[in-house]
């Protein structure tokens, strides 16, 4: 009996105009692309003759591939067709146009964005470069089969994800989880499909499926039970209450939140009530007390709510307040934001990554994202692209 192969396809490549790869042949074969264009400065026979470079990498089977592109120096355009898998990804840099049949969307660095297998779209982007993971058709329905979710007979469409589901960043928590050994090209067959399943999972959790009739699908149950906790999260709504609001079982709501939050529905209350206090704190508004925040969120316990939020922040809240009763006359920001500003402001020139910010600030990056938010209504990188912008045009002037 010849030995049986459980490589699946696997397969793991970078592409670069260094090494002499064709772009537009890989444009061509990943994506089922056609009409490439490039702008004017660009050359017609090499992206490299004109300054312009690219670095392609892929790793993976034939169910899921991690892919990483960056396309820097010019201006690209052409069509993707309909092709076998469905592509998520997140821009790091640049802008991305995508064009369909019957609408439009600007993507810019931040949230993931999901393009259905079965939609062809034009597309026109600028100096991009992002992270991506392609899952077949073929192995997503399956590992809906198994979940018991129903699919349609025709063409998988997904929609986008609600905006409180993707402020929680489910598949990016998941990834940087799983990313390290799919890397491995050790990890392949049985362990790199119960991987792949994962991923495939908290795909259909949290990018609700189009045309569903009168079925409501995981995604939009995960929606409803986050908005619910965020909605109610100072009357400590019980388990068995936000399962009814979101039409689970308290089973069922355990296992979603658990496999695409990683945490248990009272773990996720307890962060947003959390939350919720440093907001209060960061306000300033209650100067002489963060045990009256706290009891306004009915964490009764002195002791464990401290624990719990420096856990949660790095930081006593008695520090968060301190900070924020000594804000800039301009009373927007605390002062680890000013430490996140005066970064910014000095790193004009360099490659200035939201990491490199959170680490002048003393923030881990994700709260780092949040603050900045709170407290100045943007974040990190797209204040830096303004400076710059600012002071590309004072140039200018």
């Amino acid at each position: 009996m010849p030995p049986i192969d459980d490589d699946n396809g696997f397969r793991k490549e970078r592409f670069t105009d260094a090494g002499g790869s064709d772009y537009t042949a890989i444009f061509r074969s990943e994506y089922s692309g056609q009409d490439l264009r490039r702008d004017t400065t660009v050359a017609s026979d090499t992206f490299a003759s004109a300054g312009t470079r690219y670095e392609y990498f892929v790793i993976g089977d034939d169910d899921l591939t991690l892919r990483t592109m960056n396309a820097r120096g010019g201006r690209r355009g052409g069509v993707i067709g309909p092709r076998d898998d469905h592509v998520v990804f997140w821009l790091q840099h640049g802008r991305l146009e995508m064009h369909f049949a019957d609408r439009s969307r600007v993507i810019e660095p931040g949230s993931p964005y999901i393009a259905s297998a079965s939609e062809a779209y034009r597309f026109e982007s600028e100096e991009t470069v992002y992270n991506g993971v392609h899952i077949s058709d073929a192995f997503l329905r399956k590992t809906a089969g198994e979940l018991g979710y129903p699919m349609p007979e025709g063409a998988v469409l997904f929609d986008q994800q609600d905006e409180r589901v993707a402020r929680h960043e489910p598949l990016r928590r998941l990834l940087g989880e799983v990313s390290p050994t799919l890397m491995d090209d050790r990890v392949r067959g049985a362990m790199r499909t119960a991987l792949n399943r994962r991923l495939a999972t908290v795909v259909l959790d949290t990018f609700p499926l189009r045309d569903r009739g009168d079925d409501v699908p995981t995604a939009s149950r995960l929606r409803d039970a986050i908005a619910f906790v965020e909605e109610h999260a100072r009357d400590r709504p019980s388990v068995p209450a936000i399962a009814a609001a979101a039409g689970l079982s308290e089973r069922g709501l355990q296992e979603v939140f658990a496999r695409t939050l990683g945490v248990t529905p009272n773990g996720f209350l307890r962060d947003q009530r959390l939350d919720e206090v440093r907001r209060e704190l960061l306000r300033g508004e209650s100067p002489n007390s963060v045990l009256e925040v706290a009891r306004r969120w009915r964490f009764t316990n002195p002791s464990r709510f401290a624990t719990a939020y420096r856990a949660r922040f790095g930081e006593d809240p008695s520090a968060t307040l301190r900070a924020a009763t000594s804000r800039r006359p301009d009373g927007r920001s605390s002062w680890r934001i000013r430490q996140a500003v005066a970064y910014i402001e000095t790193h004009l020139d360099d490659a200035c990554t939201v990491a490199d910010i959170a680490a002048a600030a003393g923030l881990r990056p994700r709260r780092l994202q949040q603050l900045f938010k709170e407290e100045r209504g943007t974040t990190p990188t797209a204040f830096l692209r303004d400076l710059r912008a600012l002071r590309r045009s004072g140039d200018r002037s």
